[in-house]
């Protein structure tokens, strides 16, 4: 790699570690086993049993994929943005999050919501007090997760807005607008989970939006816009020089109205 390559030569490539490897190999382990497990209840007709393990196999499996999509550069779109709006309905060219890292998210939580739910009833069937408790906690991280799961939903997909009047992301849970005059640099950066900095100043016309508090991802970074590569995929490499090249040209920043209106139609 050139020192001060801009952005980082095969960026956003994450760096691989033996953590995240053993992670991989151990979340396969466990989706072989219980797929096993799952032949032996079906040969001795335990069907309820098999019913169970096969969920939790499916589960283990789409932790795998999960772990593996987040390992994995993925090649850059070479089309042409299309056209987006911000919150405030100004046009721009958008660059919209993965499909595939919506479907990994929302099918692990999904798993796991329905694991939650089945211990909640399975302790309450019991009857005792202690088992009452453990319920109602399985119950309530449950419920939290659903909720948290309607939000990311309601606000999918998620995406980065580049306009003439400055950068709009809306992530999982966090809505965020920077002005261009606020804007002090943009960069790309290189980690386990690569992503996009835009260093910003608050100012009275930066937005933020926050749809689960402090709770939700999206906030870190503040004031500045963190943008993380893996839920942008194919998109993130293109975003990124999008949004460098408007940042460090700002005469050409009116002309994003016209190419987004060209790019709708």
């Amino acid at each position: 790699m050139l020192p001060n390559q801009d952005p980082p030569a095969g960026w956003p490539k994450p760096r691989r570690s033996a953590t995240r490897v053993l992670t991989v190999a151990g979340f396969s382990l466990l989706a072989l086993i219980t797929a096993a497990l799952v032949v032996s209840a079906v040969i001795t007709g335990e069907i309820a049993e098999a019913l169970i393990f096969a969920v939790v196999t499916l589960m283990f499996a789409h932790l795998v994929g999960m772990s593996v999509s987040t390992m994995r550069r993925p090649a850059p779109a070479t089309d042409q943005p299309p056209a987006g709006l911000t919150d405030q309905g100004e046009r721009g060219l958008a660059f919209p999050y993965s499909r595939w890292a919506y479907y990994w998210l929302t099918a692990v939580l999904v798993m796991v919501v329905l694991f939650l739910a089945g211990f909640a009833v399975a302790f309450a069937a019991t009857g005792k007090a202690v088992a009452w408790l453990m319920a109602a906690v399985f119950a309530a991280g449950a419920l939290f997760l659903v909720w948290f799961l309607v939000v990311v939903l309601r606000l999918a997909p998620g995406v980065v807005v580049v306009t003439p009047s400055g950068i709009y992301h809306r992530s999982l849970a966090f809505e965020h607008f920077v002005p261009w005059d606020a804007v002090v640099d943009v960069k790309a950066r290189e980690s386990r989970n690569p992503w996009i900095t835009v260093k910003a100043l608050p100012t009275s016309t930066t937005r933020e939006r926050r749809h689960t508090g402090r709770l939700g991802p999206g906030v870190e970074g503040l004031p500045f816009m963190v943008v993380r590569a893996h839920w942008l995929g194919a998109n993130a490499l293109p975003a990124y020089l999008t949004i460098k090249r408007y940042f460090e040209n700002p005469g050409e920043r009116p002309r994003l109205a016209d190419i987004a209106l060209r790019a709708g139609r």
